[in-house]
């Protein structure tokens, strides 16, 4: 990965020749993919493994695609092999309309791409601001494979065909094994009217200004409320169909991932006082997602759903309907502010004896008390209204 101090032309320059070799199109001075080309991204002989093993076209009614770590020594993260393994048994009852695809840091090791951006960064602060819950992030380059996979996913599947990234740590997060006995269903139900989707989570509290850095938002021109107050998505799934549409705007969140000002946590000189976490190739998305409805590229009223509070499984019994009816609205940042006031009440406890938070070091008693004021503020801002 680059120097967060590397000159931002120079960078720019060498994410787009990147893409370029990828197949993709060069971007234009805003970032954007050119409208008059649908851009491809040929998945690179031998980097997936699936249930065919087969580099041809899919014609499934559904490619579920996902990247997973294998541990020592193929890579220094945590072994995920058996995760993957456990998501493959529960789509196998799916029969033969479900592909699965899978990726992992040795498959994608002659991708440039991953090579330049996906690689830990040869200098690194071990206190990076905001990183407090993401604390071996920097280990993949901050996420930035996860727009590479679903590029290469997208030009194995027919256009027209639905394609569902999924994060791999089942056992980390059990709400990711529920559901998928009505996938098909879900997903389907879930592209009647967009062809791209991924669900808010928390939508009172958890904004983009509060999990991105303050530069990400100057660099990618998004310093106006109402795309800084928007609430933010949650990237454990995204679901697509292919269309020329869904490849510009993917192709585009790679782009932005590989500029390392962006996607890193540092540098970030001017903090916003409300930011609690920096959630890297998430808020990148978010903000180009936002962008699309204000522009009424995406339909209004998008994503239209939610994840239920304190769940996160994907199947329409545990999702909520979006935007919000004023009292619902009401009722949320009641019991947001209700979870803030908690936390700063038990901000000493709650790093000792806490399952979720006792798992982060840097979670200090200090840490939890910013968290609860930032969030509690954060969850009394208005929300921005659509176009």
């Amino acid at each position: 990965m680059e120097d967060a101090e590397q000159p931002r032309q120079k960078r720019a320059w060498n994410t787009g020749t990147l893409l370029e070799n990828l197949g993709a199109p060069m971007l234009d001075s805003r970032g954007k993919v050119p409208t008059e080309e649908c851009s491809k991204v040929p998945a690179t002989q031998g980097t997936t493994t699936s249930a065919t093993s087969s580099m041809s076209k899919t014609c499934k009614a559904l490619t579920v695609v996902t990247f997973y770590t294998e541990g020592p020594p193929q890579d220094d993260c945590m072994p995920l092999v058996a995760a993957v393994g456990q998501l493959q048994e529960l789509l196998a009852p799916l029969g033969g309309e479900v592909e699965l695809l899978r990726y992992t840091p040795r498959s994608l090791a002659d991708d440039e791409f991953y090579r330049n951006h996906c690689c830990p960064p040869k200098r690194r602060s071990k206190t990076e601001p905001y990183m407090e819950l993401l604390p071996h992030a920097h280990k993949l380059g901050y996420y930035a494979w996860k727009p590479l996979v679903i590029c290469k996913a997208l030009s194995q599947v027919e256009p027209g065909s639905m394609l569902l990234f999924m994060d791999a740590n089942l056992q980390k997060y059990q709400d990711y094994q529920e559901g998928l006995h009505d996938l098909l269903k879900t997903c389907r139900k879930l592209l009647e009217r967009t062809d791209f989707f991924v669900p808010l989570e928390d939508p009172m509290w958890k904004r983009i200004q509060n999990h991105s850095k303050s530069l990400t938002l100057e660099l990618m021109d998004a310093c106006t409320y109402n795309i800084a107050f928007a609430p933010c998505i949650c990237v454990n799934r995204i679901l697509m169909r292919r269309t020329a549409m869904v490849e510009r705007l993917v192709h585009e969140w790679l782009h932005w991932c590989g500029q390392s000002q962006v996607i890193c946590p540092l540098p970030n000189p001017k903090p916003h006082p409300l930011c609690l976490f920096h959630t890297p190739e998430q808020a990148i998305l978010a903000i180009l997602v936002r962008k699309r409805v204000l522009q009424k590229e995406f339909p209004s009223g998008w994503p239209f759903y939610s994840y239920a509070p304190d769940s996160r499984v994907f199947h329409l019994d545990f999702l909520e309907d979006w935007p919000m009816t004023f009292l619902m609205r009401c009722y949320r940042r009641l019991t947001a502010a209700i979870f803030f006031v908690k936390h700063a009440v038990m901000a000493f406890r709650y790093p000792i004896d806490h399952p979720f938070w006792k798992q982060f070091e840097r979670a200090t008693p200090v840490y939890l008390l910013k968290f609860a004021f930032r969030g509690f503020l954060m969850s009394l801002m208005p929300l921005p209204k659509d176009p």
